[in-house]
């Protein structure tokens, strides 16, 4: 019939490999013979994706303001669409951002955070 195992892995399974002549060894030593089980072949080929720590757990405090600006304060704008325009501060917003306004009539730009 045919057997689960090569003749190979047989041998190797009973520790055929380490008995030297069948005349020297006997059953006690034969028994005693632990089996070394071979490491597996799998290795990951890319490590597990963990999460990334969330830098939105810690709660910022909104940027203090300094003293001189005041609603009312003429203010220049140093980035974005209207760059380089002067605006008047009205507020502060909850978020830290400032509300600014041109105002529109006068030089085009609008209510801006």
């Amino acid at each position: 019939g045919v057997h689960q195992f090569s003749r190979t892995q047989s041998n190797s399974r009973r520790g055929v490999w380490a008995k030297k002549s069948r005349k020297n060894v006997t059953k006690k030593t034969i028994a005693a013979k632990p089996i070394i089980k071979k490491s597996t072949r799998f290795y990951a080929t890319e490590d597990k994706a963990r999460p990334m720590p969330s830098r939105r757990s810690v709660a910022v405090a909104p940027a203090k303001l300094r003293g001189s600006i005041t609603p009312g304060t003429v203010l220049i704008l140093l980035a974005g669409r209207y760059k380089g325009a002067r605006v008047v501060f009205l507020k502060q917003l909850a978020s830290g951002l400032l509300l600014v306004t041109g105002p529109y009539v006068i030089n085009g730009v609008p209510l801006r955070r």
